[in-house]
C-alpha cells in the first residue's frame, strides 16, 4: 500500500505518502473498463508511493511518523460500484445497439404467413367466443347441433383466420 511513512529526498518532508496517479482516471476507467481499472489502481497502491508535500517519486521509507492513517477501503468502495455500474452501462448500451441492428436488418422482412392449421384454429376460436356470447355452447338453438361441429364445418378451409356468423 502506498499509505507508508516517507522521507522525500526532493523537498526534504517527512510524513506519509499518497497514492500514485489520480483517483479520478481511475473512475473514469472503472466506468468505461474494468479490467484496466482494477490494474491501474494497483499500480497506484503499490510502492511507497509520492510525497504529500511536493508530489515528488523521490522517496524513502522512513520510521518515524508517529501517528496512523487511515486506510483508503472508502476508495476501493468506490470503485467497486462504479465497476459494477459500469458493466451494467455496457450491458446495456450493447443490448440497444444489438436490438437496433436486428431491427435495421429485418425492416423489410414480410410478416411470417400463417398455415391453413393456424387460420382454421383462429376461425375456431373466434366461433366459440362468438356462441359463448350468444349463450348457444356447447349446443346450438335447435338443441340437437354441437356448436363445435358446425364451427369446424364454417372454418374448414378459412382464408382469413375469422369466424363469419351465419
Amino acid at each position: 500500500m502506498a499509505n507508508k511513512c516517507i522521507s522525500c529526498n526532493n523537498c526534504g518532508h517527512i510524513g506519509w505518502s499518497k497514492n500514485r496517479g489520480n483517483f479520478l482516471i481511475t473512475i473514469v476507467l472503472a466506468i468505461f473498463f474494468f479490467v484496466p481499472a482494477v490494474i491501474y489502481e494497483i499500480w497506484r497502491r503499490t510502492g511507497l508511493g509520492v510525497c504529500e508535500n511536493c508530489g515528488s517519486d523521490l522517496v524513502q521509507p522512513s520510521s518515524t511518523c508517529t501517528s496512523n492513517k487511515p486506510s483508503d477501503v472508502g476508495d476501493l468502495i468506490v470503485l467497486g460500484v462504479l465497476g459494477v455500474i459500469g458493466c451494467v452501462v455496457v450491458v446495456a448500451l450493447y443490448a440497444l445497439v444489438d436490438g437496433g441492428i436486428n431491427a435495421y436488418k429485418n425492416r423489410n422482412v414480410p410478416e411470417p404467413q400463417l398455415s391453413q392449421r393456424d387460420l382454421e384454429g383462429n376461425c375456431l376460436r373466434g366461433g366459440m367466443a362468438y356462441y359463448q356470447k350468444q349463450g348457444q355452447y356447447p349446443i346450438l338453438g335447435d338443441g340437437k347441433t354441437l356448436a363445435l361441429d358446425k364451427i369446424q364445418i364454417d372454418c374448414k378451409g378459412s382464408k382469413d383466420g375469422k369466424y363469419k356468423a351465419p
